[in-house]
């Protein structure tokens, strides 16, 4: 419909007004010279019985005959001759006829030997006007139905051509919308009507399609709801698994501990060495069902969020003992840096994520150095933990996420762990609402961070500057 405005004068232009321009100057040449010629045969006529009446008084040696002008007079009455005059050359004047208006022809007579004088024939041209006028009203006539039929032209263009252009142009949109076009049934060409069947067809075509995609679309969500049911009731069965294991494993190997130590006090000292082994085997035993004892809470969703504004000198202080005690350990220098910047989250899974971290890069880096950070970025705060370790290929970055996954052989022995640390990690960062990201290089060391917003500026200035570490967090021993 909008294009119809545009396009129809345009046809308009193209295909009709040439064709009426054409018609309309043929017109007027015909009229032109019809009009002429009207006129040039009542001169050709009054000429050719002007001439003979000169030839009949030449012939007469000049001498006025009053019967040749009547004669004349009287033949000239189909060419509406009304008078006829001799003017001789010496003054005297022989005519016929009454004068009147109309157009006067004259020709010089010339007899042998004598002056020469000359006849005048008078024409009414009246009849020749009203002939003319005649020509030029057909003329009109023909123009106007030159022009009438332009105009109905114009009509059957609009009706039989944009009308049915518009309504494809109408169906194509509706179908490029996914809508099934309403099409009527007006009469039309025979294209048209065959492109009409054919946009039917093709929205019957397309109507069924999308009734086919929306079948699919249905029988593929409830698919992956079953299975997004069926891993979830998984997960959930494996937490629960895990948890159950856990509780009922702990309380026998803290039996197992107290024994080991009470029997301990008394032994001898081969004893006392295999008691310390017996120890060493708990303590690895309870490390690794309080690792998947915290996966297995981390994947059942129990842990609630909490936000607090917090600074990282109180991130820092929550388990610096124990990763200086660690560090000791494996003989690792610990720096720690930026600790004035202000956070903003759960403080405890946020200490619990650090100190994942933190824990790896000390036993992937002995004897080495570890920098733990926070640096401003923005609007948030990156936590940073590098370490000189031997790093990590490009090709391995995404899997040391992955549960019980060590990349190098015999780690577990050296370093007394299972491969859970970097995936209980990746599990707290979720939590936050953050991502751990890694950049390292084999032989150049690891740099882990994460992000943490920074906290709001009214809680930064209702915060005193004093203010102790939470009552809830724990020293480690």
């Amino acid at each position: 419909m909008e294009p119809r405005a545009h396009v129809l004068p345009r046809l308009f232009i193209d295909v009709v007004l040439p064709s009426t321009i054409a018609a309309l100057a043929l017109i007027l040449a015909l009229c032109v010279q019809q009009t002429h010629n009207l006129a040039e045969r009542v001169d050709a006529t009054a000429s050719l019985r002007l001439a003979r009446l000169a030839g009949e008084l030449d012939a007469t040696s000049g001498a006025p005959s009053q019967a040749a002008l009547d004669r004349t007079l009287q033949e000239g009455k189909e060419d509406r001759v009304v008078r006829v005059e001799w003017h001789g050359s010496d003054g005297t004047l022989w005519s016929s006829g009454t004068a009147g208006n109309g157009a006067t022809y004259r020709s010089e007579v010339q007899p042998h030997g004598s002056a020469s004088s000359w006849v005048s024939m008078q024409v009414d041209t009246h009849p020749l006007h009203q002939a003319q006028a005649m020509v030029w009203l057909l003329g009109a006539l023909c123009a106007t139905g030159v022009l009438v039929l332009a105009w109905l032209a114009r009509v059957s263009i609009r009706h039989r051509v944009l009308e049915p252009l518009s309504q494809v142009r109408y169906a194509v949109h509706e179908l490029v919308n996914a809508r099934h076009p309403q099409l009527d049934n007006t009469p039309a060409a025979t294209e048209f009507i065959e492109l009409r069947k054919s946009l039917q067809r093709l929205s019957e075509l397309q109507e069924e399609q999308r009734r086919d995609w929306s079948a699919m679309q249905h029988d593929n969500a409830v698919e992956a709801l079953d299975r997004l049911r069926q891993s979830q009731a998984a997960t959930r069965s494996k937490s629960q698994f895990i948890a159950l294991v856990s509780h009922h494993f702990r309380q026998p190997l803290q039996a197992l501990e107290l024994f080991a130590a009470g029997l301990d006090q008394n032994a001898s000292q081969e004893q006392q060495s295999l008691f310390q082994q017996m120890r060493g085997s708990i303590a690895s035993m309870t490390r690794l069902l309080d690792a998947l004892l915290e996966i297995s809470r981390l994947d059942a969703g129990v842990i609630a969020v909490k936000p607090v504004g917090f600074t990282a000198a109180e991130l820092f202080m929550r388990d610096r003992t124990s990763l200086n005690h660690e560090a000791v350990q494996q003989q690792v220098t610990l720096t720690w840096r930026g600790s004035r910047h202000q956070l903003h989250g759960d403080a405890d899974v946020a200490a619990s994520l650090l100190y994942q971290l933190a824990s790896n890069a000390i036993a992937n880096a002995p004897a080495g150095r570890v920098l733990i950070a926070a640096r401003r970025r923005g609007q948030s705060i990156r936590i940073e933990v590098r370490d000189n370790g031997p790093g990590i290929a490009v090709i391995h970055q995404q899997r040391i996420f992955e549960e019980f996954v060590q990349l190098q052989a015999g780690e577990s022995e050296r370093r007394g762990g299972y491969g859970l640390g970097l995936a209980i990690a990746e599990r707290l960062a979720r939590l936050l609402g953050t991502r751990i990201g890694l950049r390292s290089e084999p032989g150049r060391g690891s740099t882990f961070w994460f992000d943490l917003p920074r906290m709001p500026v009214m809680e930064r200035h209702s915060t005193s500057p004093q203010k102790q570490a939470p009552a809830t967090w724990r020293q480690a021993s």
